[in-house]
């Protein structure tokens, strides 16, 4: 009896510890959230946390000045490719790396990898004169190009690909499958989750961009999400209330896609963690 008690109290201060973490970590987010339905003047003088009216002022005046709809635009326009052909890239490696079996693998996988530990501080400036060289500073495409592979993504794959047995593998090819089919038909569907993972993570990763984006975009036009926020430190250095709003509106992509990953995505990083 003891012992049950001392787990169920045990249990119960896990519990209060973790849901103390999680308050604290969404109370940010849920200020924000009530914030962007506020006036300036209750943002700055009422201390509720809900507001005295909803309204949706502070959204179109976001929606309609200094293009942040043009930069909303721009920033799917490089996300989403960049995840598609990460998701692509990662996908491929991973297979190769996880079921073929050639001189030098490990020894080319273990370089690959070794690429997470440089910084990208130190590629900026010959990435930037490579972009340059092709003329492709101030375009988006130059920021898609440069967002083709990822270490961590053929990491991920690679993981989740060697869980799936060989069985599978062996008996397309004895049926008269190509490898091309094989990716496609088989290995793509059975490493759904890692996909899913991957996906996130990535499209995250690209809709967030601010140094990459920041140094490549030029023009206003081409500007991103990341950099037009930035910009409003600025503009709207006070208006707390426009620029909850208009964070409110660049996390809804995300979360929209989370949602709807959300199963495929525990599963994915739970699976990342099976071997090494």
């Amino acid at each position: 009896m003891r012992d049950k008690r001392g787990e169920t109290a045990g249990q119960v201060v896990i519990h209060a510890v973790l849901l103390t973490f999680a308050l604290v970590a969404i109370l940010p987010f849920v200020w924000m959230f009530c914030a962007s339905f506020k006036t300036y003047v209750e943002v700055i003088n009422s201390r509720a946390l809900l507001p005295e009216m909803w309204s949706l002022d502070n959204y179109v005046e976001i929606t309609g000045r200094i293009g942040f709809v043009r930069a909303f635009q721009n920033s799917g326009s490089i996300a989403i490719p960049a995840t598609i052909a990460i998701i692509v890239t990662s996908t491929a490696a991973g297979y190769v790396f996880a079921k073929y079996q050639f001189p030098g693998k490990e020894l080319i996988f273990r370089l690959i990898l070794s690429t997470m530990m440089v910084p990208f501080t130190v590629a900026i400036i010959p990435l930037f004169i490579a972009m340059s060289d092709i003329g492709l500073v101030n375009t988006l495409r130059g920021i898609i190009l440069t967002s083709l592979c990822s270490t961590f993504g053929i990491f991920l794959m690679r993981q989740a690909i060697e869980t799936i047995p060989n069985d599978y593998i062996d008996a397309a090819r004895i049926d008269g499958a190509g490898e091309a089919w094989i990716l496609r038909q088989v290995i793509v569907p059975l490493a759904g989750s890692a996909i899913a993972t991957l996906a996130v993570f990535t499209f995250l990763g690209q809709w967030d961009s601010y140094l990459w984006p920041s140094i490549m975009l030029k023009s206003s036009k081409n500007h991103t999400i990341p950099i037009v926020l930035a910009g409003m430190r600025s503009l709207y250095s006070a208006r707390y209330n426009v620029w909850a709003a208009g964070s409110m509106l660049t996390v809804i992509p995300v979360m929209l896609m989370f949602s709807v990953a959300q199963k495929q995505f525990i599963g994915g990083l739970s699976m990342a963690g099976l071997k090494g």
